[in-house]
């Protein structure tokens, strides 16, 4: 019978009996935080969760001679986690891995900003706009992107901030505009 090493699966190899394939299921995200997901794995008459270890491993022995959907619910907000397919092959070893590389990205279109106030954050731009955006964090990393206009009069800072609810930008004038694009990087 075919063993795994203990690169993959720990300090124990194990053997995968004929009919069955072992799924080996990997967490890792760029942050290393947010790794206790839970795998759900489906298929033809076949449902069933498992919990991700501290370290985001889990291995699950399933019947061979189907096709199976590794599913990832987790804690934290990134990109490329939708749902892998596996065909499982008698006696076989297969890792599924999930590797949630960067957080994820939200984008929003032609923000028309109105109600400036005043701001003492940055002495050459007094007006501070807060832009509510629903789901954004403190801790998330927002990206302004101005029209031309806007962008290359020196008017408008080139740093936005965000806060729970929201994002800020900065003006040296109190005028209203349009933003075509804010892209936002959730942190986990």
């Amino acid at each position: 019978m075919p063993t795994i090493s203990a690169f993959i699966a720990g300090s124990t190899k194990y053997e995968v009996p004929t009919n069955y394939t072992m799924l080996i299921l990997d967490l890792m995200t760029w942050d290393r935080q947010n790794l206790t997901g839970t795998f759900t794995i489906t298929g033809t008459g076949y449902s069933e969760s498992i919990q991700a270890d501290a370290s985001g491993r889990a291995v699950k022995v399933v019947p061979a001679g189907a096709t199976y959907t590794v599913t990832l619910t987790h804690n934290g907000d990134y990109l490329n986690d939708g749902p892998q397919s596996v065909v499982a092959v008698s006696e076989e070893i297969v890792w599924v891995a999930f590797n949630l590389s960067e957080p994820a990205i939200q984008a929003y279109n032609n923000i028309a900003v109105s109600t400036w106030a005043s701001d003492n954050t940055y002495t050459d731009y007094p007006y501070r706009a807060a832009i509510p955006i629903s789901g954004v964090t403190a801790d998330d990393i927002p990206e302004v992107v101005f029209d031309v206009a806007e962008a290359t009069s020196g008017d408008y800072a080139p740093v936005s901030t965000s806060y729970n609810g929201g994002i800020y930008i900065y003006s040296a004038r109190n005028d209203s505009i349009t933003i075509p694009t804010v892209v936002v990087k959730h942190q986990a």
